[in-house]
């Protein structure tokens, strides 16, 4: 399925008139997939997923799309199966890691104060200092 969706894409990006269009929008379309995909990784979800799948929709038209996200992979594993697989105490850390930043985001974006409304608690503490 892939190599067919492959072969149609380069097919009509080198021989259709307008193939030239399709460089540039997998290039935008790559680079805000990676972008956000940095954004999330700090968060629950898939951020480093979204990253290797923008950089994997940029190695379509750059080569070195292609080198960095295999580098990158290469590293993340080598530090997961080092640092993380076998230590339950980096797993902890990286657990209440994730859970501060989160905690965090909600407390700056006002999340936090508006869900505490919904349950009739009103402290002033869980008001955001930005809005």
């Amino acid at each position: 399925m892939f190599a067919k969706l492959g072969a149609r894409y380069h097919n009509l990006r080198h021989n259709h008139r307008y193939g030239f269009v399709l460089r540039y929008v997998t290039i935008v379309v790559g680079v805000l997939v990676t972008a956000v995909g940095v954004v999330a990784i700090p968060y629950p979800g898939p951020g480093w997923a979204m990253v290797f799948l923008g950089l994997l929709i940029l190695s379509q038209e750059l080569e070195w799309a292609a080198r960095l996200r295999r580098w990158i992979m290469d590293k993340l594993n080598t530090f997961y199966r080092r640092y993380i697989d076998d230590n339950l105490v980096a797993q902890i850390i990286l657990g209440v890691a994730t859970c501060a930043i989160v905690i965090a985001t909600l407390w700056v974006t006002d999340a936090l104060d508006l869900v505490a409304g919904w349950v009739g608690i009103h402290a002033g503490w869980l008001d955001s200092p930005v809005f």
